[in-house]
């Protein structure tokens, strides 16, 4: 599958954020698959709640699990109404939108990363931390969701939310 990656005035990329997260989800199938694990189901639902974590963090400047009024993931998908998760996991990661910025003579020029990129580095990042790829991996998640939000800083915050039941 490829991916539009469309450009703005002055060459910013426009990230088309559905397409971004549907990347990330397809990417953690593909390390399940590897791991032999079952594919997780892309969930709607718990993509809203992962997307709107991701906007939370990005409008309020913070970067965890536990937003300031001290709402756990778990509590973020009762608040909503999703209450058919037992076993409940998350995973968080900020990446960027490029991989490095360079002035010369008072002008910043910018090597922007493609969504792949995006994608495969923050799927890479968490597949080398031992408890995020743990959560990854875990065999009694069967559904999940992503959601991206872009701050004015160019930083991306990702959010995947995962939902289980206990054998």
């Amino acid at each position: 599958m490829i991916f539009l990656l469309l450009f703005v005035q002055g060459g910013k990329p426009e990230i088309r954020i559905p397409d971004l997260e549907r990347l990330i989800h397809n990417s953690i199938n593909l390390e399940r698959r590897a791991d032999e694990t079952e594919p997780l189901t892309l969930d709607d639902a718990l993509s809203a709640v992962a997307r709107a974590h991701s906007e939370d963090m990005v409008k309020r400047g913070y970067f965890k699990h536990v937003d300031p009024e001290g709402l756990t993931p778990m509590k973020r998908l009762e608040n909503v109404g999703y209450k058919t998760c037992r076993l409940v996991g998350e995973n968080i990661y900020q990446n960027n939108l490029y991989s490095r910025a360079i002035t010369e003579k008072k002008r910043t020029t910018y090597d922007w990363n493609s969504i792949e990129e995006i994608a495969a580095s923050t799927v890479r990042g968490w597949m080398g931390s031992t408890g995020h790829r743990q959560v990854i991996l875990e065999k009694d998640y069967t559904r999940t969701g992503v959601g991206v939000a872009i701050a004015a800083d160019d930083k991306v915050y990702i959010t995947q939310v995962f939902c289980g039941s206990v054998n």
